[in-house]
C-alpha cells in the first residue's frame, strides 16, 4: 500500500515523523535542528500552506508582529540553507516541499481508504495505527489541537477497520484492531462495542459478556454513569437465554 507522502521511484527523500516523538530523516542521516525550526516545520506538517503572518502569529504569540515576522524569516533561512529541498516557500505561502514525507499524512490517507470500505494491508496499517501519540511532551495550544483531533481519526480508524475485517472473516485482525482502540481509550463505547461484536461474529459469547461487564464496571466507577441502549443491545440476547434457561435440579442421591 502506498501511502500519500511518498513519491514512487523518487531518490533520496525528507522525512518528518510527528508521532511518538520528533525526528527530521532523509535516508539514514538525521540532521540536528534546532527548536525553533522544529516547530516550524511542525506547523507546516500538520498545515498545509499558511501565510508567513499567520505562521509568525501561531508560534510566537507573545512577541510584537515585527519580532514574530524577525523570528519566522530567521527559521525560514536556518532550514532553506541547511536542509535545503525541505521548504517551498513561494511568498504568499509557506509549506513544505510535497515530496517530503509526513507521518501524519500517512494516517489521514489511511484513515480516508477504511472509510470508504477499502481494505488495506493488515500489517501495514496496525503499524501506522499505533505509532504513538502527537509530538508527546509538546504543550502549544495548537499541538494539543491536534493532537486530539489525530486521536480521533485514529481511533475511528481502528473502529472501521474492525468492522473490515469481521466482514473478511479475519478474526486475529479484527479482535487486534477493536482491542488496541478499547486499550488506548478504556472509556469510549464505541470502541467496546466494535470488541464485543468481533466476539459475537466469532461465536465467543463469554468473551463477549466479559467485555461488557467490565466495561459496564468501569463506566459506573469513573464516572457514574451506565453504558448506552447501543451496548446494551448486543449483550442482551445472551443475557436473556441465560436468564430463561431453567437451573437443573439435582437429583437426589
Amino acid at each position: 500500500m502506498q501511502f500519500q507522502g511518498v513519491v514512487p521511484g523518487a531518490g533520496p527523500q525528507w522525512a518528518i515523523r510527528l508521532f511518538g516523538g520528533w525526528q527530521l530523516m532523509r535516508d539514514d542521516a538525521v540532521p540536528d535542528v534546532a527548536s525553533r525550526e522544529r516547530r516550524l516545520l511542525s506547523v507546516l506538517a500538520l498545515q498545509d500552506g499558511r501565510p508567513r503572518s499567520y505562521l509568525a502569529g501561531l508560534l510566537w504569540p507573545e512577541s510584537d508582529e515585527t519580532r514574530a515576522l524577525g523570528n519566522l524569516r530567521a527559521a525560514l533561512w536556518r532550514v532553506q540553507h541547511r536542509c535545503q529541498g525541505l521548504i517551498a516557500d513561494e511568498h504568499a505561502l509557506v509549506r513544505l516541499d510535497r515530496s517530503v514525507r509526513v507521518d501524519v499524512l500517512d494516517l489521514i490517507d489511511l484513515a480516508d481508504q477504511i472509510a470508504l470500505g477499502e481494505l488495506p494491508d493488515r500489517k501495514a496499517a496496525m503499524v501506522v495505527l499505533t505509532s504513538g501519540d502527537l509530538l508527546p511532551g509538546w504543550y502549544d495550544d495548537w499541538v494539543i489541537d491536534e493532537r486530539e483531533r489525530l486521536h480521533q481519526v485514529r481511533l475511528r480508524a481502528l473502529e472501521s477497520l474492525t468492522d473490515l475485517l469481521i466482514a473478511r472473516g479475519d478474526a486475529d485482525g479484527a479482535l487486534h484492531a477493536a482491542m488496541t482502540a478499547a486499550s488506548i481509550e478504556p472509556l469510549r463505547e464505541s470502541a467496546h462495542r466494535a470488541l464485543i461484536r468481533v466476539h459475537l461474529m466469532f461465536g465467543n459469547h463469554v468473551d463477549a459478556v466479559r467485555v461488557y461487564r467490565s466495561f459496564h464496571r468501569r463506566l459506573s466507577t469513573d464516572l457514574g454513569i451506565s453504558p448506552s441502549s447501543q451496548i446494551v443491545d448486543l449483550i442482551r440476547p445472551l443475557i436473556e437465554v441465560r436468564t430463561a434457561t431453567p437451573q437443573r435440579t439435582p437429583s437426589p442421591v
